[in-house]
């Protein structure tokens, strides 16, 4: 039998820098479209409401993302509250994206004088995109979660670190680092940003379900 292992991802700043070419380039078509009237598969996001505090370290950075409110794609340009643009789009990644393709295909045939994708079937295409989008989505969190437990699975002895990100009245939610993981666990006394010893003790592989305790 195969073993499943868990590396950690190394983060280079060579990436931090392809980023930001992307945002620059998706903000420039976004523009290059507006002007010219190009109708385009805009990507905006509204301001969230942040609370006046926030609490210190990773329990405070799990409560900001809580507030991001979900982006919306159309043919009207808006801002994009995350990142800070009064327009934008996503055109870098076409071969992964199919709203990025459909954003390739209008601009080559403006720079072609070919006729453009009204905004009616833009609009159709969008929906359609983004329909599957959500299914792939789905699909990886699903096989991350699926291969996640069967590495569980492997190692019965196994426990690591959890870190308090909320506090509710019969759980709190806790980031287990090894494993990239959210999870709730009720019956722990502790405050936000703590550190805990947990471990698996009931896993469902069928139904993608995994039950941590303290340790």
């Amino acid at each position: 039998t195969k073993k499943v292992s868990m590396e950690e991802v190394v983060h280079y700043e060579s990436g931090e820098v392809v980023r930001e070419c992307m945002i620059l380039a998706g903000e420039g078509a976004a523009k290059f479209a507006f002007k010219n009237n190009i109708p385009f598969p805009f990507i905006s996001q509204e301001a969230p409401d942040i609370p006046a505090v926030l609490p210190e370290g990773l329990a405070g950075q799990y409560r900001l993302r809580r507030c991001m409110r979900k982006r919306n794609v159309g043919v009207t340009p808006s801002s994009h509250a995350a990142l800070g643009l009064g327009m934008y789009s996503q055109v870098t990644s076409p071969l992964r994206r199919y709203g990025d393709l459909i954003g390739h295909e209008q601009l080559r045939a403006f720079i072609k004088n070919e006729p453009l994708i009204d905004k009616d079937t833009m609009l159709m295409r969008i929906a359609a995109g983004d329909a599957a989008a959500r299914a792939a989505r789905q699909a990886e969190r699903n096989s991350n979660t699926h291969w996640t437990l069967v590495y569980l699975l492997q190692n019965p002895e196994w426990s690591g670190n959890a870190i308090c990100l909320s506090k509710e009245q019969k759980q709190s939610v806790f980031l287990i680092e090894e494993l990239g993981m959210e999870t709730a666990i009720a019956g722990v006394d502790c405050e936000l940003n703590d550190r805990i010893a947990v471990k698996a003790e009931k896993i469902d592989l069928p139904a993608l379900s995994v039950v941590f305790v303290k340790a």
